[in-house]
């Protein structure tokens, strides 16, 4: 069964509802503006002429074998060659702002790629974007070709621009899992509020006021068994009163 064609997106508002690299640390709309930036320009006949050979393996070029089995893009006699592998040879050239927040592990931070289409080893003449929804395959839903209009007003916006238009966000999703949630106490709050909380809590209470010296020089206090009295409340009774000791 044939696949449809994908999607082509010719203005902001369509970038933007396509979600194409949208979430943080995804690359995908940074390389996209360096791409449109960069990488071509147009000559007088709208023909995005190339400013790098993709075949050499310039920014991570490499050969995209469109398979026959996914069609992931129109089948056509001209070579497709992807870029935005970060973990490739030729990928430490691209920008630091696409580069920056590659972790190296199997996340969302390498995901997005632009597979282009050359003519004649010097023209562009169709520009997708796309994202992995696997190890070695892509998303036919998420694939999405861009136009050369697009393109143009790409190219026109300075980074900071582009990326608040085409919905960018630098927040984590995962954000509040390394943050401490509103209304946490530290450590020691539940331990002193566990105590007072407990029933009788004067049980626990320790008095450091050093006694009287006429206790200290009585034998009698230190050599003779002493036994609790009944508990009072502390009010109705003192300190000598509270001491009992047999005789």
């Amino acid at each position: 069964m044939r696949k449809p064609k994908p999607t082509t997106l010719n203005e902001m508002t369509k970038l933007r509802e396509s979600g194409f690299g949208q979430q943080y640390p995804r690359h995908g709309l940074k390389l996209l503006h360096w791409f449109a930036r960069e990488c071509f320009t147009f000559d007088t006949n709208n023909e995005m002429l190339a400013r790098c050979k993709p075949s050499s393996g310039v920014y991570g070029f490499h050969l995209f074998e469109n398979r026959s089995d996914e069609n992931l893009l129109p089948v056509s006699n001209f070579p497709y060659y992807e870029v935005g592998n970060l973990k490739l040879p030729g990928a430490d050239k691209l920008p630091d702002y696409v580069r920056k927040d590659y972790t190296g592990f199997h996340d969302k931070s390498n995901v997005d790629r632009i597979i282009v289409r050359l003519h004649n080893e010097k023209q562009f003449d169709r520009v997708y974007v796309t994202e992995h929804d696997g190890p070695s395959t892509f998303s036919q839903e998420h694939t999405f070709r861009i136009s050369r209009n697009l393109l143009k007003m790409i190219r026109k916006m300075d980074l900071d621009t582009f990326l608040e238009q085409a919905g960018y966000s630098y927040e984590s999703p995962n954000r509040d899992l390394h943050s401490t949630s509103a209304g946490t106490k530290p450590l020691s709050t539940p331990i002193l509020e566990s105590a007072s909380n407990r029933p009788n809590n004067k049980d626990f209470a320790i008095d450091i006021e050093p006694a009287p010296s006429s206790l200290t020089k009585s034998t009698d206090f230190h050599t003779k068994p002493t036994t609790r009295c009944p508990k009072s409340p502390p009010a109705s009774r003192g300190f000598w009163e509270n001491l009992c000791t047999i005789l």
